[in-house]
């Protein structure tokens, strides 16, 4: 169990008093998306079963309304009206997909609903709705934007390894083409270009083309922007060919999935976290503990989707104790104002994770780089390894 703030004296109003409602949404059944789903949703239980024991907020229990939204944009959109107009809920975390989370953020934008996405991390979420596209956002994000994790990746490779020819493959999907694109961007930065780009779509099997155009180009490395399941037959279609390219993808290659679906081709291959299962400090150990004690699992899906949700949760019931209300413009307030120390949470402290200007909780030095060794996510730098000991706070 997880130590947590008490935010009520009154342990028996709770019998007395409506829940608050807060909406959690994944892509629990959704194609390539299931461990993001699942992940969302057993944090969030991990956090439920805190909450409660310890006396909710403002006297109130909390109940949580689980929705799949099936990694589908029509689907997340319709949920996130039901959830605003029939469940009345007073906010909203989770979404696993950009295409998903880009119309369904803009609803509870609408009814000024604070929503924190958990685990998409297409860059262009938040942009659409920040100011001064809007004259306040209600959507916040804790997970680490494809605008950064390109970053690590490419600071892996290039800064690390030494290496600069590089052949960049993504899926079709609104996540791999603005990941694609964030790679580029970054890649233009250091003034430097691909030796090639490839494609493929959601479902594909075979990868050798596109990993024999990278091949004949005289890529280096791999860099993947794809979803777990298409990174691992990416992989699997390396290791056949005989093709020993570092490959280097961003969170979805933490994914139980990818590890599984992989088998043996995803030894060595890297990727960008925020979150790390079995290691770090007391807080994070005890995190995947509950985690698979409140789950009744061996492993967690997606530690990073499900690490993320559960300090999402907590930043909410930090925001509405603090504003002393479930109003929807005191919560983004306080959510910009954060005051208390966050000493509960898996991630990271957030000390002011969010402002006015910035409703990005996660910052570069918050991103490290994992590697999968013998089937499970361990630090690619032992120096990371040491660091993570101590919580790292926003910079």
């Amino acid at each position: 169990m997880l130590p947590v703030l008490i935010l009520c004296t009154s342990f028996p109003a709770l019998a007395e008093k409506p829940p608050i409602k807060i909406a959690v949404i994944g892509p629990i059944t959704g194609k390539s998306s299931e461990d993001i789903g699942e992940s969302i949703r057993g944090g969030a239980r991990v956090f439920l079963s805190d909450i409660n024991q310890f006396g909710g907020v403002l006297g109130h229990r909390v109940e949580l309304v689980e929705r799949d939204d099936e990694a589908k944009p029509e689907v997340g959109a319709r949920i996130a009206r039901d959830l605003v107009d029939k469940e009345k809920v007073v906010a909203a975390v989770g979404f696993g997909n950009t295409g998903v989370a880009l119309p369904s953020a803009k609803i509870f934008q609408d009814a000024r609903i604070p929503v924190i996405i958990s685990s998409a991390t297409g860059a262009v979420i938040n942009e659409q709705l920040m100011p001064p596209a809007s004259a306040v956002s209600y959507v916040f994000r804790i997970s680490a934007s494809d605008a950064l994790q390109p970053i690590v990746i490419l600071n892996d490779l290039i800064d690390r390894r030494k290496i600069t020819k590089i052949a960049l493959l993504h899926d079709e999907t609104p996540y791999g083409q603005s990941g694609k694109q964030s790679v580029l961007d970054e890649l233009t930065r250091r003034q430097l270009a691909p030796v090639t780009v490839a494609s493929f779509k959601v479902g594909e099997q075979d990868m050798s083309s596109q990993l024999a155009q990278a091949r004949e180009a005289g890529a280096q490395a791999v860099v993947l922007y794809c979803l777990a399941d298409e990174g691992a037959m990416v992989a699997k279609s390396a290791a056949m060919m005989k093709l020993k390219l570092p490959i280097v993808g961003p969170w979805t290659l933490s994914h139980k999935s990818f590890i599984d679906l992989s088998a043996d081709s995803s030894e060595g291959v890297r990727t960008a976290v925020t979150y790390i299962e079995n290691h770090g400090g007391t807080v994070s150990n005890q995190f995947a503990l509950a985690y698979k004690k409140t789950n009744k699992v061996s492993r967690i899906p997606s530690a990073v989707a499900a690490a993320q949700t559960y300090d999402a949760l907590r930043l909410i019931i930090l925001a509405i104790h603090q504003a002393r209300s479930t109003d929807g413009d005191k919560i983004r307030a306080a959510l910009e104002d954060l005051r208390q120390p966050t000493l509960s949470t898996v991630v990271s402290r957030y000390q002011r994770p969010f402002s006015p200007t910035d409703h990005e909780a996660i910052s570069l030095n918050m991103i490290v780089m994992g590697e999968i060794q013998k089937g499970q996510v361990a630090y690619a730098y032992p120096e990371d390894a040491s660091s993570g000991l101590i919580t790292r706070v926003k910079k």
